[in-house]
């Protein structure tokens, strides 16, 4: 019985995961004058000449950049997925992804889809166009070849975006976005024991060792506590027990993605990325979808803990041990 209703809550929450992604407001600037971010790390498929992004629409905050020269961080991953949807065969998709593709390109060009927003900023003549292919010339960065250390980086620029122009097909519009290299920022992702260089059973003493992070206690005491680092990302904590980290933490804001993909403020499908491995920790009431749930790798050693509200939308997600059955550990 618990099976099935188990089943029918991941359907259903596959489901509104679904219609809540499609849903999804397009954050990547919120005015005209805001910095701009677009995440090349997920939804990024590698053609025959260029790369094809399938994420949220970045098009329209580009264009109303145009002949400007704007502060733009790009995050990339080494590995460039090539997802199996929209026109994408199974046969041609490679759910596995392609490590290293950025290299296969010296000035990556990346098209996305447009839309009525930004057609809307196209020259008359050009309305209709449904592609918008931008040209990264410059400084591009992209994690080197092979690593496995940092798969993730933010690269910082300053970028004078170009005019919108047409090409030889009326549909796809043309832009270049010219970069020079501020500065680049190692990004990690959180997996089921560690972030980065830092895992849980690691003594507090030989985490500021090892990555000569200072280690700041902002609630508890010394033996039993939190502690996080200036040096950081924004949103990541660690709770400790006996002088040993217990449990890493990530709560918004915090663009830190699981080494699966998943990021707070979206709603994944979890049940489709760990099928039939997600274990319901707490539920809300009867009948009512799960508000946390873990996925094992390990059985009470390495796990994942999601927290979503009741748009299924992740608010907080944790790595760790037997910790992740416990909301704090200092009891």
């Amino acid at each position: 019985m618990k099976g099935r209703a188990l089943q029918a809550r991941g359907c259903q929450w596959i489901l509104l995961a679904s219609v809540g992604t499609a849903m999804a407001a397009n954050v990547l600037a919120e005015s005209a004058s805001a910095d701009l971010q677009l995440d090349l790390r997920t939804d990024v498929g590698w053609e025959s000449d260029h790369f094809r992004y399938m994420g949220k629409d970045f098009s329209e905050a580009l264009l109303m950049q145009a002949g400007q020269t704007v502060d733009l961080t790009l995050l990339t991953h080494k590995t460039v997925p090539h997802r199996c949807m929209l026109d994408f065969s199974h046969d041609y998709c490679d759910d596995r992804g392609h490590p290293d593709t950025w290299g296969r390109s010296v000035e990556p060009v990346v098209c996305a889809a447009t839309t009525p927003a930004s057609r809307a900023l196209l020259p008359g003549q050009n309305a209709d166009a449904n592609r918008l292919c931008i040209t990264f010339r410059g400084h591009f960065s992209y994690p080197a070849n092979g690593a496995n250390v940092a798969p993730d980086l933010a690269s910082h620029y300053r970028a004078s975006i170009g005019e919108p122009e047409s090409g030889e097909d009326p549909e796809v519009m043309a832009l270049t976005v010219t970069l020079t290299l501020d500065s680049e920022q190692p990004l990690h992702r959180l997996s089921p024991g560690c972030y980065g260089a830092v895992c849980v059973g690691d003594t507090l003493s030989s985490v500021q060792a090892t990555t000569k992070v200072p280690l700041n206690i902002v609630s508890g005491q010394s033996a039993c506590g939190r502690v996080r680092s200036d040096q950081w990302p924004v949103g990541l904590s660690a709770q400790f027990r006996n002088s040993r980290i217990a449990r890493l933490e990530v709560k918004p804001p915090s663009a830190i993605r699981t080494d699966t993909g998943v990021a707070l403020g979206e709603a994944p499908p979890l049940y489709e990325i760990y099928q039939g491995e997600l274990q319901e920790t707490l539920e809300a009431g009867p009948g009512s979808l799960p508000v946390k749930a873990v996925y094992w790798q390990e059985p009470g050693e390495k796990g994942l803990q999601f927290m979503f509200d009741s748009d299924l939308q992740l608010t907080a997600m944790a790595a760790g041990g037997e910790s992740l059955m416990e909301d704090w550990p200092c009891r």
